[in-house]
């Protein structure tokens, strides 16, 4: 086979590839050494997930522009990191993207100087790097590849001393964190590096990707050893909940969104820039970072997971026992909704705006809402298809109220109904769900959240009358404040002042304005921008509910 002394667009999406197919055969062994921070989720799944993402953003692409298909990759890996580890390693790609530069191609010099600088990259998006970590490994890789650089022409022979080098860096970690020494193992993140590493070399050395996955197919053979978390007992605090979203074009930017999200919990990697950041947090209290992050942008792939429930579920299958609270509580959720400690929620809401909001919480959505209530069965069918143990219903309202409270009666799921009126109610009720509270205790907590929250519904009259004191004309601007009408006039900004003023907004900090399917952004902003000059003590924030008959709904608490 003839040298490659240069490394194009196509065959580093080959090498991709390889990375990928070999990752997959050995997802398992990096799983089981998943130790630090226990569990957040499975380390070496979490790796093949954004290596996924960012195959999928290159998988109709057969371009020889290395700058192109990095800067390609670049972007799927942050937009799919799942974990700690994958999270690091979208941050590894968009380095070495950044490395690469506008470069058509990379020679073995340039190569290792783009490794140093995924290096570089992946541990600015630490805030604090620990060392016997993937950033060991990758650090190791990079120092050892410009090194070595100018002894070789031949990209294979360079792979290969990365290879060597992540080799002995994995070997070495557990001498760096005492975690890993009590549990026996090397770390998890690491070795999943140096997995991909050496699905790059096999590719970079001839190997055609059929052979390497035939190679995985007989390396899943063997079977790993439990270790990892199996060696740990749960810490009497628990591990917390490992909290992920990504908020795009956040309104203070990105420095203000790490420098304020960082101290809410630990194993915080913050990535990203000021047109999108991916934050990852391990926190004892996930819903006050999601209550205090919405107020950058809407978040989106929200994912919270209960590493207390997953650890002591590894162990009781170590012990062939169903964990008792996983007994009380149910299966976990799928399909995209929220099932925290097996409690999935189903929100009725109407225009895209609110459905993406719910969504990206974790709520199951049933359309609906004023002049379009879902009936009994609508919420049955939801109720059903959350993948939880209990769920909990926010009708947000007041005419879908009794629709929900009859499906108690009409499905073996524990259910319980907390009888949201409007639409920012149920939002807020769904923010102070407790991850790790129980059916009862939920419902409580999410019912004492509405009450902090007051809504301002804004229409024109479809007909002239008379209500509470005031004579409206058809086609006059109304607002009704927490369903009453207590305003009417020619103006939708004079009767949304009066609707606020009305409220004693000296007693809120908050200040949400949701626009309505014929509000465009322009608009939108010059309504927001009104009433932050006007209520200048309130932090205003604009977001798109898109929903029909009303131009605006507004919310403050």
């Amino acid at each position: 086979m003839a040298v490659i002394t240069r490394v194009d667009g196509i065959l580093f999406k080959r090498a991709m590839q390889g990375g990928y197919t070999w990752l997959r055969a050995n997802r398992d062994r990096v799983n089981q050494l998943n130790v630090f921070p226990v569990p957040d989720g499975d380390t070496g799944t979490n790796m093949l997930l954004t290596l996924e993402s960012a195959l999928e953003e290159i998988a109709a692409e057969d371009d020889s522009d290395l700058s192109r298909v990095t800067s390609q990759v670049s972007h799927g890996a942050l937009m799919g990191a799942r974990g700690n580890s994958g999270v690091i390693l979208s941050q590894i790609l968009r380095g070495f993207s950044q490395g690469v530069g506008d470069a058509v191609s990379v020679d073995c010099h340039q190569l290792a100087a783009s490794f140093e600088k995924a290096t570089e990259v992946a541990y600015r998006g630490v805030t604090k790097p620990t060392e016997g970590t993937i950033l060991t490994v990758a650090r190791a890789v990079s120092r050892v590849t410009v090194a070595r650089a100018a002894e070789t022409e031949d990209v294979a022979e360079l792979m290969q001393i990365a290879v060597s080098a992540a080799q002995r860096a994995v070997d070495e970690t557990p001498s760096q964190l005492a975690v890993l020494r009590e549990a026996g193992v090397v770390d998890a993140g690491g070795y999943g590096l140096m997995v991909i590493l050496e699905g790059f070399l096999k590719v970079v050395k001839g190997q055609p990707i059929g052979a390497v996955e035939a190679r995985a197919e007989a390396a899943v053979a063997a079977e790993p050893v439990k270790v990892g978390a199996h060696a740990l007992e749960t810490p009497e605090e628990g591990w917390g909940f490992c909290t992920e979203f990504i908020i795009e074009s956040p309104r203070p930017g990105f420095d203000r969104v790490r420098d304020e999200l960082t101290p809410m919990g630990n194993s915080a990697v913050i990535v990203g820039d000021d047109s999108v950041v991916r934050i990852h947090i391990h926190t004892l209290d996930p819903g006050a970072l999601i209550a205090h992050a919405t107020a950058y942008g809407t978040l989106q792939k929200l994912k919270v997971e209960d590493m207390t429930r997953q650890h002591r579920e590894i162990l009781a299958e170590d012990h062939g026992t169903a964990p008792a609270e996983a007994a009380a509580e149910g299966p976990a959720a799928a399909n995209g909704h929220l099932p925290l400690a097996g409690i999935g929620v189903v929100a009725v809401a109407a225009g895209d705006g609110f459905r993406r909001i719910f969504e990206e919480l974790g709520a199951g959505v049933v359309e609906g809402g004023q002049t379009m209530n879902p009936s009994t069965e609508d919420l049955l069918e939801a109720v059903e298809a959350v993948q939880a143990g209990s769920v909990i219903i926010l009708p947000n309202n007041k005419n879908v109220i009794m629709s929900a409270q009859q499906v108690l009666g009409l499905t073996k799921k524990p259910v319980a109904v907390v009888p949201t009126r409007t639409v920012p109610q149920g939002i807020s009720a769904l923010l102070s769900l407790d991850p790790g509270g129980d059916l009862a205790s939920n419902t409580e907590a999410m019912s004492a959240a509405t009450h902090n929250i007051q809504t301002i519904e804004v229409t024109r009259a479809v007909r002239s009358t008379g209500v509470n004191g005031l004579k409206i004309k058809h086609g006059d601007v109304i607002a009704l404040v927490n369903g009453k009408i207590t305003e009417a006039g020619g103006s939708e900004e004079e009767v949304i002042d009066r609707a606020v003023e009305s409220l004693g907004p000296d007693g809120f900090e908050l200040l949400t304005v949701y626009g309505g399917a014929g509000v465009d952004a322009e608009r939108l902003e010059s309504v927001a921008g009104h009433l932050q000059t006007k209520f200048a003590k309130l932090a205003v924030e604009a977001q798109r509910g898109e929903q029909d008959h009303y131009p605006y709904i507004l919310s403050l608490e």
